[in-house]
């Protein structure tokens, strides 16, 4: 099977918070940002939400690419 583009976690991305980052981090639920870096060595994904200075950490099940 093969992975299409669009559910590759690429850095300039547009994100969402899936439903089990919702369930996780409730605060965050509504909001939606870009991703600024992926590991492809650890399941954590550098986000820059939407209206904040600074980049957040997340694990890549947290967010869905919109």
């Amino acid at each position: 099977m093969m992975v299409q583009e669009t559910d590759r976690m690429v850095v300039g991305r547009r994100f969402k918070m899936s439903a089990l980052g919702a369930d996780r981090c409730p605060e965050l639920a509504d909001r939606t940002g870009i991703v600024v870096h992926v590991s492809h060595s650890t399941t954590g994904i550098t986000v820059l939400f939407d209206g904040a200075r600074r980049p957040t950490v997340l694990h890549r099940d947290f967010i869905s690419l919109v």
